[in-house]
Protein backbone atom coordinates (compact mmCIF):
# COMPACT_ATOMS: atom_id res chain seq x y z
CA UNK A 1 0.00 0.00 0.00
CA UNK A 2 3.19 2.69 1.06
CA UNK A 3 4.66 1.48 -2.54
CA UNK A 4 1.34 2.81 -4.21
CA UNK A 5 0.76 6.15 -2.57
CA UNK A 6 4.44 6.79 -3.48
CA UNK A 7 3.79 5.56 -6.94
CA UNK A 8 0.89 7.74 -7.40
CA UNK A 9 2.62 10.64 -5.45
CA UNK A 10 5.28 10.84 -8.64
CA UNK A 11 3.11 9.92 -11.48
CA UNK A 12 0.88 13.45 -9.66
CA UNK A 13 3.85 15.28 -9.50
CA UNK A 14 5.19 15.10 -13.11
CA UNK A 15 1.70 15.36 -14.30
CA UNK A 16 1.56 18.80 -12.25
CA UNK A 17 5.01 19.93 -13.77
CA UNK A 18 3.29 18.88 -17.08
CA UNK A 19 0.50 21.57 -16.22
CA UNK A 20 2.95 23.71 -14.98
CA UNK A 21 4.98 23.58 -18.53
CA UNK A 22 1.68 23.23 -20.50
CA UNK A 23 -1.38 25.31 -18.83
CA UNK A 24 -3.41 26.13 -22.12
CA UNK A 25 -3.46 21.81 -22.65
CA UNK A 26 -6.78 20.04 -21.52
CA UNK A 27 -5.28 16.77 -22.34
CA UNK A 28 -2.85 17.72 -19.60
CA UNK A 29 -5.10 18.51 -17.34
CA UNK A 30 -7.69 15.82 -18.07
CA UNK A 31 -4.87 13.53 -17.40
CA UNK A 32 -3.87 15.10 -13.94
CA UNK A 33 -7.50 15.05 -13.20
CA UNK A 34 -7.74 11.31 -13.86
CA UNK A 35 -4.77 10.70 -11.27
CA UNK A 36 -6.09 12.60 -8.61
CA UNK A 37 -9.39 10.91 -9.37
CA UNK A 38 -7.70 7.57 -9.19
CA UNK A 39 -5.55 8.52 -5.63
CA UNK A 40 -9.19 9.99 -4.02
CA UNK A 41 -8.47 13.65 -4.04
CA UNK A 42 -11.87 14.62 -5.85
CA UNK A 43 -11.39 18.63 -5.00
CA UNK A 44 -8.64 18.44 -7.01
CA UNK A 45 -9.47 16.30 -9.70
CA UNK A 46 -12.55 18.27 -10.07
CA UNK A 47 -10.21 21.67 -10.52
CA UNK A 48 -8.51 20.20 -13.23
CA UNK A 49 -11.63 18.26 -15.03
CA UNK A 50 -12.78 22.03 -15.29
CA UNK A 51 -9.86 23.25 -16.01
CA UNK A 52 -9.99 20.66 -18.94
CA UNK A 53 -13.09 21.96 -20.22
CA UNK A 54 -11.75 25.42 -20.38
CA UNK A 55 -9.42 24.18 -23.17
CA UNK A 56 -12.37 21.76 -24.57
CA UNK A 57 -16.08 22.51 -23.44
CA UNK A 58 -16.86 19.89 -25.68
CA UNK A 59 -14.85 16.74 -23.84
CA UNK A 60 -17.54 14.24 -22.92
CA UNK A 61 -15.19 12.18 -20.54
CA UNK A 62 -14.29 15.40 -18.67
CA UNK A 63 -17.65 16.14 -18.29
CA UNK A 64 -19.04 12.08 -17.34
CA UNK A 65 -15.70 12.59 -14.92
CA UNK A 66 -17.31 15.74 -13.41
CA UNK A 67 -20.57 14.01 -12.77
CA UNK A 68 -19.44 11.33 -10.86
CA UNK A 69 -16.70 13.55 -8.81
CA UNK A 70 -20.03 16.00 -7.91
CA UNK A 71 -22.07 13.13 -6.85
CA UNK A 72 -19.28 11.67 -4.29
CA UNK A 73 -18.95 14.99 -3.00
CA UNK A 74 -23.18 15.79 -2.66
CA UNK A 75 -23.23 18.40 -5.27
CA UNK A 76 -26.44 16.74 -7.18
CA UNK A 77 -27.08 19.74 -9.34
CA UNK A 78 -23.55 20.09 -10.80
CA UNK A 79 -23.60 16.38 -10.76
CA UNK A 80 -26.66 16.50 -12.84
CA UNK A 81 -26.01 19.14 -15.41
CA UNK A 82 -22.39 17.30 -16.11
CA UNK A 83 -23.92 14.39 -17.10
CA UNK A 84 -26.93 15.71 -19.04
CA UNK A 85 -23.87 17.51 -21.05
CA UNK A 86 -22.07 14.47 -21.08
CA UNK A 87 -24.79 12.20 -22.51
CA UNK A 88 -25.71 15.00 -24.90
CA UNK A 89 -21.98 15.31 -26.16
CA UNK A 90 -21.70 11.25 -26.65
CA UNK A 91 -24.99 11.40 -28.86
CA UNK A 92 -23.56 13.80 -30.96
CA UNK A 93 -20.24 11.36 -31.26
CA UNK A 94 -22.67 8.32 -31.82
CA UNK A 95 -20.64 7.00 -28.75
CA UNK A 96 -24.21 4.96 -27.66
CA UNK A 97 -22.50 2.73 -24.65
CA UNK A 98 -20.80 5.65 -22.84
CA UNK A 99 -24.55 7.67 -24.04
CA UNK A 100 -26.22 4.81 -22.31
CA UNK A 101 -24.41 4.93 -18.99
CA UNK A 102 -24.50 8.87 -19.12
CA UNK A 103 -28.44 8.04 -19.21
CA UNK A 104 -28.39 5.60 -16.32
CA UNK A 105 -26.39 7.85 -14.10
CA UNK A 106 -28.67 10.79 -14.86
CA UNK A 107 -31.93 8.72 -13.51
CA UNK A 108 -29.96 7.80 -10.45
CA UNK A 109 -28.98 11.31 -9.77
CA UNK A 110 -32.44 12.47 -10.23
CA UNK A 111 -33.25 9.89 -8.00
CA UNK A 112 -30.50 10.34 -5.16
CA UNK A 113 -30.89 14.22 -5.29
CA UNK A 114 -34.36 14.49 -5.59
CA UNK A 115 -34.02 16.57 -8.81
CA UNK A 116 -36.65 16.65 -11.81
CA UNK A 117 -35.95 16.81 -15.45
CA UNK A 118 -37.85 20.37 -15.39
CA UNK A 119 -35.61 21.88 -12.97
CA UNK A 120 -32.64 22.44 -15.38
CA UNK A 121 -35.03 23.87 -18.31
CA UNK A 122 -32.28 25.99 -19.93
CA UNK A 123 -29.96 22.78 -20.29
CA UNK A 124 -29.86 23.39 -23.83
CA UNK A 125 -29.20 27.39 -23.69
CA UNK A 126 -25.94 26.25 -20.98
CA UNK A 127 -24.70 23.42 -23.47
CA UNK A 128 -24.49 26.02 -25.96
CA UNK A 129 -22.64 28.60 -24.03
CA UNK A 130 -19.77 25.99 -23.48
Amino acid sequence: MEFKKIFESKEIKELRAQAKAMPDDPAVHFNLGAAYEKSGREKEAILEFEETLKGNPKSAEAHFNLAILYESVSQGEKAVLHILQAGNLFSNKNDQVNKVEARGLLRKYYRKFNIKPEDFPSIDLIIQER
